[in-house]
């Protein structure tokens, strides 16, 4: 719909999509599934003899993901004609993924030696789980950036008042406010959020006071009743008992 496009979930989406695709790439690479790529052997011959360890192992390549990543992400945008603030926005957004792949990469190694002693050790670079890549992006998209849609010479921020504040590799950026999706609006395709079951005892996402957008909500009782304390009964059947419990749920006003 239009009226999504440009704004900061838009952004999220394009920065996790593109992490996601250099991620499952690398990991692809690492494993020898693809024969275009492999490890990264530009660390094959390194190292500190002083401090006793060396490179080794696999190191996930993430040269090759995130190439794969400009040309089947990228590729498209950049065949747009014009450079519009929404062109820039989501080139900017796919590399900010990128980039926050290559940011958390880290070291694992493994020692070496007599009896488990730690002589030598032999070390390799690995990428974060996704989940952390997850997290840091969500991280970003929560402290996104609103840019200019008339681009001059380069990125904007819309805010006049902070505009010599840098814009960052790993920033998000949007071009457009988000619609409210607290209220229904059936031309937008939102539902809002009367009437969603939600968790009273929750900080996150499904807890009340975020889920319910300070409307409050409502609580009533729920009788379930379902088979309990089933026993196979010689030959050949089970019995059980009806067993009944009374449950509190929570919607939102």
């Amino acid at each position: 719909l239009p009226c999504f496009v440009g704004t900061k979930e838009t952004a999220f989406i394009s920065a996790v999509t593109s992490a996601g695709l250099v991620h499952s790439v690398t990991r692809s690479c690492s494993a020898g599934n693809v024969t275009e790529c492999s490890c990264d052997m530009n660390l094959r011959h390194g190292g500190s003899a002083s401090e006793g360890w060396h490179w080794g192992g696999c190191s996930d390549d993430i040269h090759y993901g995130m190439s794969f990543s400009r040309k089947f992400l990228d590729m498209p945008i950049k065949n747009v004609t014009g450079r519009s603030g929404l062109v820039v926005m989501n080139l900017h957004n796919n590399e900010a993924g990128r980039q926050a792949v290559a940011k958390l990469m880290s070291v694992d190694c493994r020692c070496h030696g007599v009896s488990g002693s730690c002589a030598v050790k032999t070390c390799w670079k690995t990428m974060s789980s996704f989940e952390k890549i997850g997290r840091f992006l969500k991280d970003k998209y929560e402290n996104s950036i609103q840019i200019s849609d008339r681009l001059k010479k380069k990125l904007r921020r819309k805010e006049k008042s902070q505009r010599k504040i840098p814009i960052g590799k790993e920033d998000l950026l949007y071009v457009n406010k988000s619609p409210n999706y607290c209220v229904e609006d059936q031309k937008l395709g939102i539902p809002g959020t009367q009437g969603r079951e939600c968790n009273r005892t929750s900080e996150g996402p499904d807890g009340c006071n975020l889920l319910c957008c300070g409307r409050g909500y409502n609580t009533h009782v729920v009788r379930h009743v379902e088979r309990c304390e089933c026993k196979f009964v010689w030959c050949c059947y089970v019995r059980c008992r009806r067993c009944e419990t009374m449950t509190d749920v929570h919607t939102c006003k």
